[in-house]
């Protein structure tokens, strides 16, 4: 019976890859992880089939509707990437407060790879909410604001950011979750899953409204606080005057890349500094370096882990030279390496292809 009921839950959330669902493609790395959120939450709501069935057809539209207002943040003057949803044609970006932090004008990628400015607006840091606005005059995609007070615990929610920073490889992956506390210290807390470049993003109700924005990301995957809509509301006006008031955040949550990039993907299950891709362009792959191949020492020191990598990139500049030693297969190698930052990668990447209409 459980193995029947699972099976089905599976069935349910099957995301198809066909051409025509290119935009929900993010849902498709999650199709296990919400047939067992679901299959979970049958014991106390019981959902049936049909309306699970439902609620995937839901999750699937509102992601497919919203995810191209949905993007990444990156910082000119401060280090740093985060996320944020445009939430008016003309280009008003609603974001976390640490993800401004500090700079006066930031570089808006869009799911698509396309890069614009932005000027960066009001903040309230006590709540953790803040605008910023796109320099460019132009009418851009958006997504609703909804109300946060509707929400209760246990309301479904969907998150959507960029985590990691910005990957020209997919769009903005979706995450499934629930409420599971209300005004935690003024804010919300979910069990989306969440990591560092997700802050700023949106958090949407299944009407497909903005209710949250994804603020203190827990090393708890099920812990997560998100500012509450309503909160970002109530500070509207005085943050399109530029103004900012409460303590300064220490940007909780945020992907601090550091001054330099690689241009690297890593293998988190590798147990090793194992490249899971290389980008094209990058550094690494001006050196030769290719996916498969794993890094052993990094500017003379040994580099055991991606952290360990990480860390020494936030210790580098843009410009700098590094040695690198990495085995491919049973040989070792050596090359050097040209650091760049993370602007300068993000404008080395291609855009997406526009899909071809059926």
């Amino acid at each position: 019976m459980i193995d029947d009921y699972f099976d089905k839950t599976l069935s349910a959330f099957r995301i198809y890859s066909t051409p025509a669902h290119r935009m929900t493609a993010p849902l498709r790395i999650l199709s296990t992880f919400l047939a067992i959120a679901f299959c979970t939450a049958h014991t106390a709501f019981a959902f049936t089939v049909a309306e699970m069935k439902g609620m995937e057809a839901k999750v699937k539209a509102l992601v497919s509707k919203n995810t191209p207002s949905v993007v990444a943040l990156v910082g000119t003057k401060v280090p740093g990437s985060g996320s944020g949803t445009i939430v008016t044609e003309d280009g008003l970006i609603l974001t976390a407060g640490h993800v401004t932090y500090g700079n006066e004008t930031m570089t808006v990628v869009f799911p698509d790879g396309k890069q614009a400015k932005c000027k960066v607006l009001g903040a309230d840091y006590n709540r953790d909410v803040g605008l910023a606005k796109i320099i460019e005059p132009g009418k851009y995609p958006v997504a609703q604001m909804g109300d946060s007070d509707k929400l209760d615990q246990t309301t479904i929610v969907i998150a959507l950011g960029h985590p990691g920073g910005f990957d020209i490889r997919r769009p903005p992956p979706a995450r499934i979750g629930r409420i599971s506390q209300k005004n935690a210290g003024g804010f919300l807390v979910s069990d989306c899953t969440l990591i560092g470049g997700d802050s700023g993003g949106p958090l949407f109700d299944l009407e497909g409204k903005v209710v949250g924005i994804h603020s203190s990301i827990s090393e708890s995957l099920s812990y997560n606080r998100d500012a509450p809509v309503n909160a970002a509301k109530v500070s509207w006006d005085k943050m399109l005057e530029g103004k900012t008031w409460g303590r300064p955040p220490v940007r909780p949550g945020q992907r601090v890349t550091g001054p330099a990039v690689l241009g690297a993907v890593f293998d988190p299950a590798g147990g090793s500094a194992l490249l899971k891709e290389v980008q094209p362009r990058s550094p690494l792959a001006a050196a030769g370096v290719k996916a498969g191949d794993v890094i052993l020492k990094l500017g003379g020191e040994d580099m055991p882990t991606p952290k360990a990598v990480a860390d020494k990139l936030k210790k580098c500049k843009a410009g700098e030279k590094l040695a690198v030693a990495y085995r491919r297969g049973a040989d070792e190698r050596k090359t050097e390496v040209i650091l760049v930052s993370e602007a300068e990668m993000l404008k080395r990447m291609e855009p997406l292809p526009t899909p071809k209409k059926p």
